[in-house]
């Protein structure tokens, strides 16, 4: 019995330390700079494939493309960005983005969940100026 309590408390450490272990920061801003590419080069398609079923569902047709041709249209062109501060909780990343676009300085904010084998984007919001 002795010989099954060393492994047993290791897997229950290890398991603990990847519930414990935090957002990815990697895929998330593998998405976001995803998002950001297609947005510059006006590539709709792409946004969508990088938008969680429950974001595209939000503006069927061409809205959805409507709503990010204005962030280009009143910012410019991305030109970069960085993770201001990411939290996990619920299945959920939020991710504060400090962007920066031709125009100035924006806030944005991406709630991101699994979706499909990937990592999408919920929802997206903006402050632009701050």
């Amino acid at each position: 019995m002795r010989r099954w309590a060393a492994p047993i408390v290791l897997v229950a450490a290890m398991l603990n330390l990847a519930a414990c272990s935090g957002p990815d920061e990697a895929a998330s801003t593998k998405v976001i700079d995803r998002f950001h590419t297609a947005l510059n080069a006006g590539d709709w398609p792409a946004i969508g494939g990088v938008l969680a079923r429950s974001a595209r569902n939000l503006r069927p047709g061409g809205a959805t493309a409507r709503a990010f041709r204005a962030i280009t249209a009143r910012r410019g062109q991305y030109v970069g960005g960085y993770i201001a501060s990411i939290t996990a909780a619920g299945g959920r990343t939020t991710v504060a983005w400090s962007a920066r676009y031709e125009r100035g300085a924006v806030s944005e904010l991406f709630v991101l969940i699994p979706e499909d084998g990937g990592t999408k984007i919920e929802s997206y919001t903006d402050n632009f100026g701050h």
